[in-house]
């Protein structure tokens, strides 16, 4: 399935301009103007897809054009006796490509929300990500649409960091399935 606005149920002026033949509505209570401006863009190029590795989700994204993996390195697991979302890795590799800027925060958000939907999960749900201070600074500190703060610090300039989940409820059937990459031990 491809990424459109038709899932939302009013016109949408932020998009309705560059698609005025779709069927272009608002979107679900709470989702940012931010994601509703870029996910058409990010959904336009590129694509999503993910992996079962037993209790973790692995996510892959690739360029819809060429059909090659840009990325394969995020992955998510659930604590479920913590009741806490890890995020073990998240890079995406956009920003080494053509025009990345903000592609790698609708990847994060669209990541979370299929997560949620695959795992039925409800609100307030913690997302717990250990990364560089630089990085929480330069990108999760920046995120319209989670309140990411740090809770630890530690000597080696890593912090962890937290915020809540806030499902939408929103469709991520673009987000499909694929067969797990058997890798080759020669």
């Amino acid at each position: 399935m491809e990424w459109n606005c038709s899932t939302f149920a009013a016109p949408c002026p932020a998009t309705s301009a560059r698609r005025p033949d779709m069927e272009v509505q608002l979107p679900p209570a709470g989702l940012s103007a931010f994601m509703v401006s870029h996910l058409p863009d990010f959904f336009d190029r590129f694509g999503i897809s993910f992996t079962i590795d037993g209790p973790q989700l692995e996510y892959y994204v690739y360029e819809k054009k060429t059909g090659q993996d840009i990325s394969c390195s995020l992955t998510v697991s659930f604590g479920e006796a913590s009741g806490q979302i890890n995020v073990m890795t998240f890079y995406p590799g956009l920003c080494q490509q053509q025009t990345p800027r903000y592609l790698s925060t609708v990847c994060f958000f669209m990541v979370l929300q299929h997560y949620a939907n695959f795992h039925h999960m409800g609100s307030g749900c913690e997302i717990l990500i250990n990364t560089r201070r630089a990085v929480f600074d330069t990108f999760y500190a920046q995120l319209q649409d989670f309140d990411f703060h740090v809770m630890e610090r530690d000597e080696e300039d890593r912090v962890d960091i937290q915020s809540y989940l806030l499902p939408l409820g929103m469709d991520t059937s673009m987000i499909n399935q694929r067969a797990p990459v058997e890798e080759d031990n020669d």
